[in-house]
């Protein structure tokens, strides 16, 4: 698919998602009510939350060029962490990733598959531990028929990605856009779980990140003056995470909103009160990544002018 198609496609995409939500709430204004009241101790919590999102994603990238002998500067890792996805909010499929690869590759000499590699090892731990985590979190919820379901998920991801890692690295024969994905995971996973120290931190991280999130996810209910158990918030948090392969409008606008909402009725919410919460988070993530955004901009920009030949 080219540019052009692309950029068709997040635009068709995230104006038909905003109708969609803007519908569902026009029909739901009491849902809308719940705005008005929410203290601000809450929001500045969010905002504490979401800064402390952007400083695990700062130190994933930090452990990774590590392993290179890399050392970054404090305004790099942070800033490129917050650098790229304030940009996934400008460009659709993701192209914070392409601006992070091409900082390290002219400051530092840290070629692009070597850090797509990396990138793509990275979400097999990330999926790996989200499942494992689900898992275990299922149990401390009321069981219901469809937390089976929800359960049986999180054991198969697990499944297949343990055997995935746990196979000899070879590589699949293949010149899909699906093989190449799987060969460079594969790839990056050789050099990761060759180095302990090093997965053990990656996963640890994801971890710290799983729960931030599911922080989020709870404050913002409590904010709104909805109900539910921090066990419930980690199953929705985690569920929502794997929009992150859902890679169309830009930063998953809208879709991670809607993914919360479907998924809200598993844990005992409405569909509208898990997208209210949705929206609240997105709302404080927006404030802080911009905000931080555009201090960070101004050093990167400048660390690679100074550094031009």
């Amino acid at each position: 698919m080219n540019s052009t198609k692309q950029k068709i496609l997040a635009t068709i995409t995230l104006i038909l998602t905003v109708i969609g939500i803007g519908l569902y709430l026009s029909n739901n204004q009491s849902l809308l009510l719940s705005l008005k009241n929410i203290p601000i101790s809450y929001i500045l919590i969010l905002l504490v939350i979401q800064a402390l999102l952007l400083i695990t994603n700062g130190l994933f990238l930090n452990a990774f060029t590590l392993k290179f002998n890399i050392h970054l500067k404090t305004t790099e890792w942070l800033g490129l962490a917050v650098v790229t996805t304030m940009i996934n909010y400008i460009t659709p499929f993701s192209g914070g990733s392409l601006f992070r690869a091409t900082y390290l590759k002219h400051q530092h000499s840290f070629s692009f598959t070597k850090f797509a590699a990396l990138l793509s090892a990275n979400y097999l731990i990330n999926f790996w531990t989200i499942g494992v985590v689900g898992a275990l979190s299922i149990l401390f919820v009321e069981p219901t028929g469809t937390n089976k379901m929800v359960l049986v998920f999180f054991l198969m991801v697990v499944l297949v990605i343990s055997i995935i890692v746990l196979l000899p690295v070879t590589k699949i024969p293949g010149n899909s856009k699906l093989n190449k994905i799987i060969n460079s995971s594969l790839e990056g996973w050789l050099l990761i779980k060759r180095d302990k120290g090093l997965l053990t931190k990656l996963i640890f991280y994801t971890i710290v990140n799983i729960i931030l999130n599911a922080l989020a996810f709870w404050v913002a209910c409590m904010a709104l003056g909805f109900t539910i158990s921090l066990f419930a918030a980690v199953i929705i948090s985690l569920i929502a995470a794997f929009s992150i392969v859902i890679k169309i409008t830009p930063a998953n606008l809208g879709i991670h909103e809607a993914i919360i909402g479907f998924s809200a009725p598993l844990v005992g919410m409405g569909v509208g009160e898990g997208l209210m919460a949705a929206l609240v988070i997105r709302g404080t993530g927006i404030i802080v990544i911009f905000l931080l955004g555009t201090l960070f901009s101004y050093s990167l920009t400048k660390q690679l002018k100074m550094n031009k030949p």
